[in-house]
């Protein structure tokens, strides 16, 4: 399994958590891995975007859980390209 599978994979595993019905606290999607893709400008490891990242601990769990949807829709829209920092 590569680096990228592995990433997706940790990410998918905390989004179910985040999505499940009871959880009342939404989990940061960091798996530090802190690199920000400048052709996307979302971050290598958690696909978010650097305002997202920032201002992470002041959303209310309501907008933790919309941004983790739109790091959802990022992944599919990204996999399989390549990643690429540079």
């Amino acid at each position: 399994m590569s680096a990228e599978q592995l990433r997706r994979e940790r990410l998918q595993q905390k989004l179910a958590m985040v999505l499940e019905p009871d959880n009342e606290f939404v989990v940061s999607p960091c798996i530090g891995v802190c690199q920000m893709n400048t052709k996307t400008a979302w971050c290598e490891g958690c696909f978010r975007d650097i305002q997202e990242i920032a201002r992470w601990g002041s959303f209310s769990n309501e907008e933790k859980k919309q941004i983790w949807l739109q790091i959802d829709q990022r992944m599919n829209a990204n996999q399989g390209c390549n990643s690429s920092s540079n």
